[in-house]
């Protein structure tokens, strides 16, 4: 499912205008056009943390490195390939707590951060719902993208060129100039929030994800909305 939107904004300028450069023989049209474009996305990508404390710290690595195994491991099983399990960070420090108004060391806190894709959105409900299950893994950040992006992209600047191509065609008809000529596009940059709309725009326009209340051992079920393409036009057009 696909939807088009486009937002213009309309400045004149030329003889007569306050903007006019050159009077009576240059006059343009600057029109800004957005356009967007509505899909359902195909892809999710969520991030899992691991945690581990001993007050050995050999045995504090040596936690973390059987949790990180036993979890990529249960994920490829899942259908989910090496290439989309990407470690991000792995830590490792000294953790204190307080205790009768004393700092107090209580071991060694090694963590690390696995970036997870799944690319068959069919499988992300029991994938997450099972990941949920695990007590040494906190998953979170959720987010829902489409397999061809940049695609969608290029359609919704294409319709803004479109309708920004439209809406001067009918400014003509009130003008005496007939004709039109673009001199000038320049494009900006676009934005993806979503539906839910919980944030925009973080590199391939990433929608977040919304999951309803469950019962104890139900598969969690996630709304994943749509995804919107916006892309932004910025159109010179000379009039004669």
């Amino acid at each position: 499912m696909k939807r088009f939107f486009v937002i213009i904004f309309i400045a004149l300028t030329g003889a007569g205008m306050l903007c006019a450069t050159e009077p009576n023989t240059n006059k343009t049209i600057k029109i800004h056009s957005v356009g967007e474009v509505e899909v359902i996305p195909d892809m999710a990508t969520f991030n899992i943390d691991l945690n581990c404390l001993d007050v050995n710290l050999a045995n504090s690595k040596k936690c973390l490195v059987e949790k990180s195994a036993s979890l990529i491991k249960k994920l490829q099983s899942s259908g989910i390939a090496s290439k989309d399990i990407m470690t991000t960070s792995v830590n490792m420090h000294k953790s204190y707590t307080w205790q009768n108004n004393k700092r107090v060391f209580e071991g060694y806190k090694s963590s690390t951060s696995i970036f997870v894709t799944v690319r068959d959105i069919n499988k992300l409900e029991a994938i997450y719902s099972d990941l949920l299950e695990n007590k040494n893994a906190e998953v979170g950040g959720l987010n829902y993208t489409h397999s061809k992006i940049d695609s969608i992209k290029n359609e919704a600047y294409l319709n803004a060129l479109s309708k920004a191509n439209d809406i001067v065609d009918k400014l003509l008809t009130r003008l005496p100039e007939k004709n039109k000529e673009i001199i000038r596009i320049l494009n900006g940059e676009y934005s993806s929030p979503a539906i839910p709309q919980y944030r925009g725009y973080n590199e391939l326009g990433l929608a977040k994800a919304e999951m309803s209340s469950m019962d104890e051992g139900s598969v969690v079920s996630i709304n994943k909305g749509t995804l919107k393409i916006q892309a932004d036009l910025y159109i010179e057009y000379s009039i004669k």
